[in-house]
């Protein structure tokens, strides 16, 4: 798993603990090569001094002074609305059953761990916002009646 991470899709940085776990021990048994590592390493630090994590204090910074006023105009939210719908992959739309209808739709379920959290959707690829909603809320905005179902996990 390591020498794909490294050599065959390019993977330069974990977010979780894998590497950061298993990565000498991989080195040590020769899947992966330390030069691999050390370009990996060379690529993140390259980021952060074009993002200016060098640059001294960030508050002097170019961006440093915005904050949610800035971010969280109308402007911005309907920026970031339609570059989620432009991100959107739909891998089959069998009998064109999306986007659903809320006048065809009687009964729908949204199941699983995530389904009505914030944070984790989230991940740690943001920053601070003003508004911060899940996949329930959006999905039944236009439902008239919602039964939900806490324990079924």
């Amino acid at each position: 798993m390591l020498l794909k991470c490294f050599d065959w899709i390019g993977l330069d940085l974990n977010c979780g603990s894998f590497l950061g776990k298993h990565t000498e021990a991989a080195v040590t048994a020769g899947l992966v090569n330390e030069s691999a590592i050390d370009r990996a390493v060379s690529n993140n630090f390259a980021t952060l001094m074009r993002l200016g994590f060098f640059d001294g204090d960030p508050s002097k910074q170019l961006y440093g002074k915005l904050g949610p006023k800035d971010v969280c105009t109308a402007e911005n939210q309907e920026l970031a609305r339609e570059a989620a719908r432009q991100g959107i992959v739909l891998l089959k739309n069998t009998a064109g059953s999306l986007p659903l209808s809320p006048t065809a739709i009687k009964n729908l379920a949204v199941i699983g761990p995530n389904a009505n959290v914030t944070k984790t959707m989230i991940g740690n690829y943001e920053g601070k916002t003003s508004i911060i909603s899940s996949n329930f809320l959006h999905i039944t905005s236009n439902v008239h009646q919602i039964n939900l179902l806490n324990d079924v996990f």
